[in-house]
């Protein structure tokens, strides 16, 4: 595994952790996005030949840190800096990057595939609309994971109060894990201890983001023009969690998959038992299923 750095935008370097099988493979680029409160390592048994669903034998593999998120430095200040568009143009912006790189176009040479987790699964489709026709062309598919929707999402005042707290300290970190975002039983010691490093580690500008303004972010309109016009007939494969309370199964149903499906794309969806928001840490199983499928 090997850390690379983009510069994306004004003050804003973005590291993406890069994964390459040591055999040769016709396997696409796997680009890795993360929740609001995780980073690149919230697919470590994924993306880590250590991991217990380990992709990266067979697959290339690019984890990306959200900008505030991880390795990954925003200094810029001011409304909108951590928005879903600006996020989604960094992604952008890496893989056009990475394909004019000398030593790392190799990773695109079979195409790719997004994979998108919670904000980084609306980060994901909201990079359609980013990605030039070249690189369009080569997103073979997408896979959303607990996915938060196109639309604005609009929650409660004392839900997206919790929400702005959620990451404050340790101790919020825990709570909001075993009571919220999780089935405890399904995480070991070190997924927590990764969920709570990410969690604290996240700037307080992309903490308080997503619940101000980034979940209000309405992109549907862009998303649906792009798949109409351009890449009509992709392939989405989307999971939720069966007891899900952030992301829960009715909504990804109706403003998730019937939206895509609306917009012309070929989606199914996959319901994981007894897992909660937490898919790839409490199932990555599943999402090696629905990856491996590309």
């Amino acid at each position: 595994m090997s850390s690379l750095f983009f510069s994306t935008a004004p003050a804003t370097d973005i590291h993406v952790r890069v994964t390459r099988p040591d055999t040769h493979t016709e396997k696409p680029l796997l680009v890795f996005l993360h929740y609001w409160g995780g980073s690149s390592s919230t697919w470590y048994k994924l993306t880590s030949t250590k991991g217990q669903t380990p992709v990266s034998f067979e697959y290339p593999t690019a984890a990306i840190d959200l900008r505030g998120w991880g390795k990954s430095a925003h200094q810029a200040e001011g409304e909108g800096q951590h928005s879903i568009s600006a996020m989604a143009a960094d992604v952008a912006s890496v893989l056009s990057q990475l394909e004019q790189q000398q030593e790392n176009k190799s990773l695109l040479a079979h195409d790719f595939v997004l994979v998108g987790h919670s904000m980084g699964a609306k980060v994901g489709v909201a990079s359609l609309s980013n990605l030039a026709a070249p690189l369009l062309a080569k997103l073979k598919g997408i896979v959303l994971v607990a996915p938060a929707p196109p639309t604005a999402l609009i929650l409660p005042p004392e839900m997206k109060e919790q929400q702005k707290v959620a990451y404050e300290s340790e101790e919020s970190v825990r709570w909001t894990v075993t009571n919220v975002l999780a089935n405890a039983a399904k995480l070991d010691d070190k997924d927590m201890q990764t969920v709570v490093r990410d969690s604290l580690s996240g700037t307080a500008l992309a903490k308080a983001a997503w619940p101000s303004y980034g979940m209000e972010e309405d992109i549907s309109q862009d998303v649906k023009w792009v798949i109409a016009s351009s890449v009509s007939g992709l392939r989405v494969r989307v999971l939720a969690g069966e007891s899900d309370i952030v992301e829960p199964r009715d909504r990804v149903e109706k403003e998730v998959v019937q939206f895509l499906k609306d917009a012309g794309a070929d989606v199914s969806l996959r319901v994981v038992e007894d897992v909660k928001h937490l898919i790839p840490l409490e199932s990555p199983e599943a999402v090696y299923e629905e990856v491996t499928s590309f």
